[in-house]
């Protein structure tokens, strides 16, 4: 008796056990969860790896006992081929009797729903893109079936699902009236995703049109792949654009990711000018370009061998993309610290979605919508990169045009100092142009004149109108010919002077013997019946004042004042060397302006320290118009003034020449009738200075 007492408690435990076993694989629909119940969380699974399984089979007692309980959230076993069979029993406590069976993953390609209506009896409810979304139980872009269950009743479910893609066992049930509520909102906030960027695409549209940058349009293919992926992966797509071509939606999503990465590694390439900052990288994102067509040709005859080359071509582009953002940043290309984070938190979440779709990861609400909230973070993102792209094109703009600007005015000051020059080079040229009639007829008249008297004295000679011998004439001959010589060596010596090839033997004179050197002149004054006066205010006590000079060609300049003064002061009249320091001249004659400007011009060579020599007549003068070329070039007055006209001719072009050596400069003062005044300045040195200039 106590022995089967004992096996009847031990059958009533196993009992227990079994009945405690099946309620934890029970859904109860009671008050504690009011219109949503999760079904994974309740559920046992078995796999069939060759998918030759009928309901009949896995409802036996044979195979019942291979179903494993799920303790793993939502299950996850990514790109398999396997069948795998869901089993689980509804328990409805509660006295509503419709609900809503949601597969919540639209791409799965074929889910059979198998409801117990009897002992070993089962009917089949269809869905899956495999099946034309017009034969679906409810029109949902997920995967529903309509449940009606009695107050207290019980049933069991059994579940097939197959799909080439990613599997996920994911299975809710709802009350009608919250799946409802649920959708709505889902619809809305879908809504709200998929608006933003058909404003972003109509947008950037407007701004291709506009600035007609390429970019623009890669950007607009970006975010058209990128709506196109989560409209096909969130069932829109299906429910909406292609209901009636299972065949296209089973292999629209892995088109649209080929063409994400597609467009996105085009637009990389075109916004950021690779080509420009990151050369190797750029033929990278060729190679990625070419790749991702390869995949859309594949995909016409192969879903499955396209769908692992795209995964792939996603696994490579997230580095390739990451790296050439990084390296454009760093090497100046301030656009692409927005795609670096743009594309950093895409891919990553793309990469969460497609691990968790690989059953790497665990698939929950985040991982599921991790790469719809990635994809929008990105736009977010991209459109500050373009509104940046537009703002510094803006600024590019402005600054052409301020620069623009600038260069017009600039260029209208050019030409403003252009039109002044040419002037003045006009000027110079007619100057010059007169400076050489001037010469031609200077030249031919101060050779011309002594060869007549000697080609007529000569003639008298050969005609016997005088003696040949007779002295007077062989004098004025001989005088005709020194003069010839004399202009001849002044014509040379003026040409290597201005080619500075003619050689200065400078040495240091003291003040006191150049004011010694400067007195010897009034012999060749007094010589010409004229007086002479030498006006010096400096001390002749030794000081260490030195000068640094050629003392033959300083006797040169001299000379041609000297003897250009004489000839034009008239006998009786006066002649003056007077000696200053240049401080104390332009005190008392600083009203000339290119005193003040040649001044400036030389203080840094002889410390504001120079003597300025002065030669002063009283006779005729230089009229005003003639006083500022009497320097120039074989300069002088009109043939015809000849006579009367001061000769200013190559001697004191000589002696500009020769005081510019010495790091001076010299000028004339003049009235007409009242004389002139030739100045000339000579650095003073009270250091050692270099003899070699």
């Amino acid at each position: 008796m106590k022995r089967i007492l004992s096996m009847l408690s031990l059958l009533v435990i196993i009992l227990s056990g079994g009945i405690i076993n099946e309620a934890q694989a029970s859904v109860i629909i009671n008050q504690d969860k009011i219109g949503k119940y999760k079904i994974y969380e309740n559920m046992e699974i078995l796999e069939d790896e060759e998918g030759n399984l009928t309901i009949d089979d896995v409802s036996s007692k044979t195979l019942s006992n291979q179903f494993t309980e799920n303790k793993e959230g939502i299950p996850s076993y990514g790109y398999k081929s396997s069948v795998y069979w869901m089993r689980f029993e509804i328990d409805n406590q509660l006295s509503t009797d419709e609900y809503i069976l949601e597969f919540p993953y639209a791409p799965h390609d074929s889910i059979t729903l198998y409801e117990q209506t009897g002992t070993n009896k089962y009917k089949a409810f269809y869905g899956g893109d495999l099946l034309p979304f017009s034969e679906r139980d409810r029109k949902h872009r997920h995967v529903t079936f309509e449940l009606t269950l009695a107050e207290k009743e019980t049933r069991t479910y059994y579940v097939k699902i197959k799909s080439e893609g990613s599997l996920q066992l994911s299975v809710v049930l709802w009350d009608e009236e919250v799946f409802s509520e649920k959708s709505l909102i889902e619809y809305l906030l879908f809504g709200i995703y998929y608006g933003s960027a058909l404003v972003m695409v109509v947008y950037n549209i407007f701004l291709y049109s506009s600035l007609r940058l390429r970019s623009y349009l890669w950007y607009v293919l970006l975010i058209f792949a990128v709506s196109m992926t989560q409209l096909t992966l969130n069932g829109f797509a299906y429910q909406f654009f292609w209901p009636d071509l299972p065949w296209w939606n089973n292999r629209s999503i892995v088109f649209s990711i080929a063409l994400s990465n597609l467009a996105g590694a085009l637009f990389v390439n075109k916004f950021l000018d690779v080509q420009h900052y990151a050369k190797i990288w750029s033929r990278i994102l060729q190679v990625l370009t070419i790749f991702n067509i390869g995949i859309l040709v594949v995909l016409i005859m192969s879903y499955s061998l396209a769908l692992h080359l795209v995964t792939l071509s996603t696994i490579l582009f997230i580095p390739v993309v990451l790296t050439t953002t990084i390296l454009c940043w760093k090497r100046g290309n301030k656009a692409a610290r927005y795609l670096f984070f743009a594309w950093f938190i895409f891919l990553l979440t793309s990469l969460v979605s497609f691990l968790s779709d690989a059953g790497t990861l665990p698939l929950n609400t985040f991982t599921r919508y991790a790469s719809l909230i990635g994809s929008l973070i990105e736009m977010i993102l991209l459109s500050l990169a373009l509104a940046d792209r537009v703002k510094i094109i803006q600024m590019e703009k402005e600054n052409a045009e301020r620069a623009a600007l600038l260069l017009n005015e600039e260029l209208e000051e050019r030409v403003q100092k252009r039109t002044e020059e040419l002037l003045v080079s006009t000027e110079k040229l007619i100057s010059m142009e007169r400076s050489r009639r001037h010469l031609l007829s200077n030249i031919s008249h101060d050779l011309g004149t002594p060869m007549t008297s000697i080609r007529g004295y000569v003639k008298a000679m050969l005609d016997g109108v005088i003696e040949p011998c007779d002295q007077t004439y062989l004098k004025i001959i001989h005088e005709k010919t020194l003069y010839i010589d004399r202009l001849i060596q002044d014509l040379h010596d003026l040409s290597r002077l201005e080619e500075r090839q003619s050689s200065f033997s400078l040495s240091k004179i003291s003040v006191q013997k150049f004011l010694q050197f400067l007195y010897q002149f009034k012999a060749d004054v007094t010589s010409k019946n004229i007086e002479f006066q030498f006006d010096s205010q400096l001390s002749l006590e030794p000081n260490e004042w030195v000068l640094l000079m050629d003392l033959n060609r300083m006797r040169q300049v001299m000379e041609n004042l000297i003897s250009n003064a004489a000839k034009y002061t008239k006998v009786n009249g006066m002649i003056t060397i007077s000696v200053n320091i240049f401080e104390e001249f332009y005190r008392r004659q600083g009203h000339h302006e290119e005193i003040a400007v040649a001044r400036e011009k030389r203080e840094n060579i002889h410390r504001n320290q120079s003597l300025v020599i002065g030669v002063h007549d009283n006779g005729i003068g230089i009229d005003a118009e003639s006083l500022p070329y009497i320097f120039d070039r074989f300069y002088r007055g009109d043939a015809e003034q000849y006579d009367t006209y001061r000769n200013a001719g190559l001697g004191l072009a000589i002696a500009k020449e020769i005081i510019d050596y010495h790091n001076g400069m010299i000028w004339a003062e003049s009235l007409e009738s009242q004389g002139s005044s030739f100045y000339f300045t000579l650095p003073i040195y009270t250091w050692e200075p270099e003899e070699n200039k």
